[in-house]
């Protein structure tokens, strides 16, 4: 029977957080009909002159600059000064702030000279930078066909002396907030729902997979056996994949999000780790040792079909599937150190991104276009973010603390 329970500490700000995913709100007023300014796809990519001018109390000018921040990170706006000509898209902020924030954004086309949207976004005064990333979100969709990330979080892991808790935070490194501190290791994974949250945990001497409800703050043991057990990716239908040593060396396994309808699908005479579903849940990219050395293999769902995929170097690491199920990034160790690669599925197009320090633990975010990681260039492990060509890479955790694992959320609902 599995167990389920209620964890008190710091249950209520964590619910808070959570629950601030799902309050904020806005009102439409207007928008045209969908037109794409940038193709975010194309390599000849220019980018698109823009302004944005706010109006109203101090908050006003924290929003637009949160906003501004979040869209200058994609690479694909150039910002003009409003008092400036130039910009093809004029961005206006009207904020009034009572017992909530109300701000009026109008983004306007100056080419066409039309409105191509216009929205009320209504917050609580706490929610300020929800409500900023949220703009952000509006106005990236407008430009590009496609939704934003800014409103997304992060997953990672504190190692603090012999502790190690795990933390979700805001997309761009702000609000963290500890959800879990009783022995974490490094392996954890979000369902695809934002819902739940999968970890492994070594408590009294044993390593469980364990469900934590982010609605709820329930947690709930979904594996538990003698040996190793490390959780691995989730597929769209919530099955859960992961390496277990119970029947002695680790191999790759796979139960429901329940912790039902176990199934192991590797069986070889090396270590089998790291199982990842692709987006679509057809194959599992993981780890393995079966060649004489730890390399990047894929499969398909049901354990049939192994495939190495990275041949270059060593001992490669850590896969990670892009949302559109063409590329897997990984940790390959090149000179001495660890590094962040991107290879195609058929093991073409290798790219080396990452290029100082030690650099580990890829993750995409929703929309393709970014990948967290974590990195020793500055003394202590930190959480990084980058643009997919390795460009624009930026720490959003602080230097004095020891970050790591990090995994980024599905997009949330509004």
């Amino acid at each position: 029977m599995k167990k389920e329970f209620k964890i008190k500490s710091l249950n209520l700000k964590v619910v808070m957080f959570f629950c601030a995913l799902f309050t904020f709100h806005f009102s439409l007023f207007t928008a045209s009909d969908a037109k794409v300014y940038i193709d975010i796809t194309s390599p000849a990519l220019r980018k698109l002159p823009i302004s944005i001018n706010y109006t109203g109390p101090a908050e006003a000018g924290q929003i637009a600059g949160i906003a501004e921040d979040d869209l200058n990170f994609t690479g694909i706006f150039y910002f003009i000064d409003p008092d400036i000509a130039g910009a093809e898209i004029r961005v206006r902020i009207n904020v009034e702030v009572l017992e909530e924030i109300k701000a009026d954004v109008e983004v306007f086309d100056l080419i066409a000279n039309r409105t191509v949207l216009n929205k009320r976004y209504r917050a609580d005064r706490k929610y300020l930078r929800a409500l900023a990333h949220g703009i952000a979100n509006d106005v990236f969709e407008v430009v590009t066909g496609r939704k934003g990330v800014f409103r997304t979080k992060l997953a990672y892991i504190v190692n603090s002396g012999n502790k190690k808790w795990l933390y979700l935070t805001d997309w761009d490194g702000y609000n963290p907030v500890r959800i879990v501190s009783k022995g974490l290791s490094a392996s954890h994974s979000w369902s695809p729902d934002a819902r739940y949250f999968i970890y492994s945990s070594e408590r009294n001497r044993k390593w469980n997979i364990y469900s934590l409800d982010l609605k709820s703050y329930r947690e709930k043991v979904l594996f538990s056996s003698k040996g190793l057990n490390l959780v691995g990716g989730i597929s769209p239908d919530n099955r859960v994949a992961f390496s277990s040593s119970r029947d002695g060396s680790l191999e790759i396994y796979v139960m429901n999000i329940n912790g039902t309808g176990i199934k192991k699908l590797t069986r070889s005479y090396g270590i089998d780790v790291s199982p990842v579903f692709s987006p679509d849940g057809s194959r599992i990219a993981f780890v393995s040792d079966r060649g004489g050395s730890p390399q990047i293999y894929v499969m398909n769902s049901n354990g049939r079909g192994v495939k190495r995929v990275t041949f270059e170097g060593p001992y490669n690491t850590s896969p990670a599937w892009s949302p559109d199920g063409k590329w897997i990034a990984y940790v390959g160790r090149k000179n001495g150190k660890n590094q962040v690669f991107m290879i195609k599925s058929d093991s073409t197009d290798l790219r080396q991104l990452t290029s100082t320090g030690n650099n580990e633990n890829p993750s995409f975010s929703p929309d393709g276009m970014f990948i967290s990681f974590d990195s020793d260039r500055g003394g202590n492990k930190n959480i990084y973010l980058m643009s997919i060509n390795g460009e624009r890479e930026r720490r959003i955790t602080p230097r004095k603390i020891k970050a790591m694992n990090p995994r980024w959320s599905p997009y949330l609902k509004k």
